[in-house]
């Protein structure tokens, strides 16, 4: 028969608040789906935990930044006893092509998933031509 080892397990102090105020702030950066169809480009943000209200996306200059802050749920009072997940907010920025028309860029959220409808500018946008009859 085998000798079985004592395994020497190590006890973990609780997180304080003092030492999770210490802890560095994680960021999460969500995976993102993108595709284009003739109108424009559709970016697809998976974002589990956002609200409409604690997303925020910006646009300046040719740079889209998404960001949001992760609802637990949880009242803010209530004292933790132990905490794995660490990151609390979502970010990613893109740039943008010059064929995007930034000032018509619609956002919707639905589940924690985030979909951005970047329109193309009418220049650069397919089109056909009526053949007429002389």
């Amino acid at each position: 028969m085998a000798e079985r080892k004592d395994l020497a397990v190590e006890k973990k102090e609780a997180a304080t608040p003092e030492v999770l105020e210490k802890r560095e702030k994680v960021t999460l950066v969500p995976p993102v789906d993108i595709y284009e169809d003739e109108d424009g480009i559709v970016l697809l943000a998976d974002m589990p935990g956002v609200k409409k209200e604690d997303l925020e996306i910006e646009v300046d200059k040719d740079v889209l930044t998404i960001s949001g802050e992760i609802s637990t749920g949880v009242d803010p009072l209530a004292k933790g006893l132990y905490q794995e997940f660490a990151g609390k907010e979502y970010k990613r920025v893109f740039t943008l092509g010059p064929d995007v028309d930034s000032s018509r860029i619609e956002a919707k959220i639905s589940r924690g998933m985030l979909k951005l409808i970047l329109p193309k500018i009418e220049e650069v946008k397919p089109r056909k031509i009526e053949v007429k009859v002389a």
